[in-house]
Formats: structure tokens, sequence, C-alpha cells
């Protein structure tokens, strides 16, 4: 009986002992890290190429190498680039390919029911949703460690920002896009106004993500600052012809006039930081 009973003890601290080594990281058996990962869209090139080794990108898109949209170009160095197609991706032999929703559908649908390993990231609408998708494309890359220092770092830039910016006082501001779209709630965007000091008056007026208001509409409302996207400002396109108005000109003058580069706010990312302390630093 006094065996049985010891037997049984012993057993019992082997298996505490089996628990305690599971809850700690390095006990855990880990999944290996993929090493041919392929990228179908410029978010995602983005965050590879800031968390993953050379050596473990097997191939991103064309967009990854241009400067005018990435804010990741001059990473790319001697990755090959792929156009998202199908026979292109497979030609990879990946491990891992990643996307986003909004991207093709139909290339991830038929890439899983070739037994393809497919992530495709959800476009965030908070901070806190780009932190999360930063972390979520650690675990999915292997890069968690490196994900970790990207959240951390941009908590620490923010927090310097409104070091910095706080005691300035707040002001208003409107988005205008070719055919008179503007941004209003629900958006990634109207989170980055906020955070660097400003009230979206497109979302106070009632917009909900991406929305046409009409000229009228914008002079009403008189921001203090409008922001104009930098790719359409060509003297000769239609869009310019609009911001090019002359009532539009008396309310909104040049100098209120916010161009952001493209390269920081196409996507979600920690370069959304470098967009809040632009905007900020022009309170």
């Amino acid at each position: 009986m006094k065996t049985s009973s010891y037997v049984c003890v012993c057993v019992a601290v082997q298996m505490m002992g089996v628990f305690a080594l599971a809850s700690a990281d390095e006990y855990i058996p880990k999944t290996p890290s993929p090493t041919r990962i392929v990228s179908m869209g410029l978010c995602t090139d983005q965050l590879l190429l800031m968390m993953v080794e050379r050596e473990r990108i097997a191939s991103v898109t064309y967009s990854a190498a241009a400067k005018e949209s990435s804010y990741m170009a001059a990473a790319v160095g001697d990755i090959p680039l792929n156009h998202t197609g199908i026979e292109e991706v497979i030609s990879f032999n990946p491990d891992l390919v990643v996307g986003s929703t909004y991207a093709s559908q139909d290339t991830a649908r038929f890439l899983r029911e070739l037994g393809y390993d497919v992530r495709l990231s959800n476009p965030p609408t908070t901070l806190e949703g780009v932190r999360q998708l930063i972390l979520q494309f650690g675990e999915w890359t292997g890069s968690q460690q490196k994900a970790q220092q990207l959240v951390a770092d941009m908590d620490a830039r923010l927090q310097q920002i409104h070091a910095e910016y706080d005691a300035r006082p707040q002001r208003t501001i409107m988005v205008y896009s070719p055919n008179g779209y503007t941004i209003g709630s629900n958006t990634l965007e109207n989170e980055i106004f906020k955070e660097a000091g400003y009230r979206n008056l497109s979302a106070e007026m009632g917009v909900r993500g991406f929305q046409t208001i009409s000229m009228e509409q914008l002079v009403a409302a008189q921001p203090d600052f409008l922001q104009i996207d930098n790719y359409i400002y060509n003297q000769n396109s239609l869009a310019s012809s609009y911001i090019n108005h002359p009532v539009l000109k008396d309310v909104v003058t040049e100098g209120k006039r916010l161009y952001i580069p493209t390269t920081l706010r196409d996507c979600a990312g920690p370069m959304v930081v470098d967009a809040i302390e632009y905007l900020a630093s022009r309170r």
C-alpha cells in the first residue's frame, strides 16, 4: 500500500514537472519557422521586410520596390519580385504565402486548394489593431521577438510625440481625395488624426469609412487643415482642378494643406507613427 502511494506521488510530481516545463516558453515545442515566404501585397511586403531575415524571404511584389509607395523600398535589394500570379507564386515553392484580405481572394483560395499555407491579414482600423497585426504577423513568420520589439518601439515613439506636441492647441482637419472622397470614422486614418491632436470634421459630420462629400460641405466645414493625397497633386488632373477651385483656395490656403507621403499612409504598420509625427508637428 505504501509502495502504491509512493508511486502515485512520484507520478504526480513528474506530471507537475511536465506542466511546469510546458508553461515555460523555452520548453514548448515550436513549429519550425517558414523558410520560403512569398508575399502577395504591398502591406505584407513591408512587414516581411521589417521582420524577417533576407534568406527566408522567397519573393515580394513589384510594389515593394516602388519608392513612391513603399516604405521599405530600400530594403528590397536582390529579393525576387512577383506580380501575384498563381504560377509565379508556385514557382518559389513557398512554405508560407502572406497577403491581405483585400488582395486576390481567388488566388488565395486556389493556392489553399493546392495545399499551400496562405495567411491573409485584415486591415486594422485602430492603433491597437496595428499592434495586433504586427504581433500576428510575427507569429505567422516565426519572428515573434522582432514583432514585439517593433510594437515596443512604436509605443516609445508615441510617448515622445505626445510629450513634445500635446501642449499645442487641437486643430480640425478633413481629407480630400479624387472625386470628392473623404475619410470618416471607423478608419485607421481617423485614429491617426486623433492621436496627432486633430478633430476629423468628416467623422463629426457622420461620415463612416470612405464617402463622397460636396464642395459646399467642405467649404461650410472650414477645416483648419486639408489633407490631400500627394499623388493627385497634378495641375493637369481633374482631382487637382477641385483643389484649385477659387472658393476652396480662399477657405484652405496652401499653407494649411497637408500632403502626407503615400509611403506613410497606404499600409498599416510601424510607419503610421511617422504619419502621426508628421501631423502633430504641423499642428
